[in-house]
């Protein structure tokens, strides 16, 4: 008896452990997402300067900054839908026992179109800048 009360302990453990996993990967994610828009946007300043240097013609300030803040913002949602989700998880599973998500792909879904549309405009833009 002792020992189905250790596999139990045992597999509840890891089953947390596996949500805390997928928790700091959302994060870690989100944090590159969060260094890419700083990036983005240092780099537009610097493109600028580069631009201004050379006597040619600058490109809007607006679409280096706006590209930035919004990677930078992504990321912090991601963070925010990440913890509750987690938490949403982890309160059900101490409930309920429950290991059942309790939700779609929509936001992994959503999350990955927003970031290929932000990856696409920024190419966009590297493109236009260096022509």
């Amino acid at each position: 008896m002792t020992r189905d009360s250790e596999t139990e302990t045992s597999a509840r453990r890891l089953v947390y452990l596996a949500a805390e996993r997928t928790l700091f990967a959302w994060i870690r994610t989100a944090l590159a997402l969060m260094a890419l828009g700083f990036v983005v946007d240092r780099f537009g300043l610097f493109v600028r300067q580069l631009v201004a240097g050379s006597g040619g013609q600058p490109y809007p300030k607006p679409f280096s900054f706006w590209a930035g803040t919004s990677l930078v913002t992504l990321g912090v949602l991601m963070t925010v839908v990440a913890g509750v989700r987690y938490s949403s998880f982890a309160l059900r599973y101490q409930r309920e026992g429950s290991t059942e998500p309790g939700y779609g792909l929509s936001l992994g879904i959503l999350f990955t179109v927003l970031t290929a549309i932000a990856g696409t405009a920024i190419a966009v833009f590297l493109t236009m800048v260096t022509n």
